[in-house]
């Protein structure tokens, strides 16, 4: 008896440790195949309003890592009359980070500190870096089961920005025999449903050894009813981005 209660109890502390370093795996796996830094890609994105009217976007895209900094340099290439429209975002490790929007019409950069709520004011919900880039030291992960999504067998994480309580609570659909990410649910801080981001059309990125890219992605924000289709046109690894290419280029420069 005191041998059975000792091999429960071995149990009961050990498999919770052997499930998160499971998830904590299978999410490496998945994330150490995508290309997330020291990028450029363009992208095409229609934006789907909830009665039905769509508008067509193209932005080109840099993203790169300066030690523990993060810059991202979004030019608007479609529609034309937004044409030149430059968004640069820098996160910092230790503070907050900082957004800079340039305006050709009038030739100025507006600055705005990088809070989540500005944060969505910009971003496009195209980004499947937000988690995959990050200190995996940042992020917490479970393992809860299995689930099937458009007939693929898929492993269900649920991973968690430590730092980030309010908005970092995320739940990952892996696919089991390729460990593509399928489907990213983001979370409010009450529970509910943020947003729904699925991944389709995985094609290796040529220069790159195992490296692979999701081509076609949709994002569903619930809250305003509307979805984002993403096509990414061209996607190439710049180990060469400096900081000096995500200076703003205005008309005095």
């Amino acid at each position: 008896m005191i041998k059975l209660k000792l091999f429960v109890f071995f149990l009961s502390f050990c498999l919770p440790v052997m499930g998160q370093n499971s998830a904590e795996e299978i999410f490496e796996k998945a994330a150490d195949q995508l290309l997330t830094q020291n990028l450029e890609l363009s992208l095409e994105i229609k934006e789907i309003a909830s009665n039905g009217k769509s508008k067509d976007k193209q932005y080109d895209v840099l993203i790169a890592k300066f030690g523990g900094m993060e810059k991202t340099k979004t030019v608007v290439q479609q529609p034309v009359k937004l044409k030149g429209i430059t968004i640069v975002i820098t996160n910092y490790p230790d503070e907050p980070g900082l957004i800079e929007i340039f305006t050709p019409a009038n030739g100025k950069i507006r600055k705005m500190k990088a809070t989540s709520k500005n944060m969505d004011l910009v971003n496009s919900g195209v980004s499947i870096s937000n988690y995959t880039s990050k200190d995996r030291d940042q992020l917490s992960f479970a393992f809860n089961g299995n689930e099937e999504f458009e007939g693929k067998s898929c492993y269900k994480l649920q991973v968690n920005d430590v730092l980030d309580l309010e908005n970092g609570k995320t739940e990952y659909l892996i696919e089991e025999n390729t460990y593509h990410i399928l489907k990213i649910i983001a979370f409010n801080k009450d529970g509910t449903k943020k947003s729904i981001t699925t991944y389709s059309d995985f094609q290796a990125i040529g220069q790159l050894k195992g490296k692979i890219q999701p081509m076609f992605m949709v994002n569903k924000e619930l809250k305003k009813a509307k979805h984002n289709e993403i096509k990414v046109l061209k996607i190439n690894a710049r180990p060469d981005l400096k900081e000096e290419n995500f200076i703003i280029e205005t008309a005095i420069n």
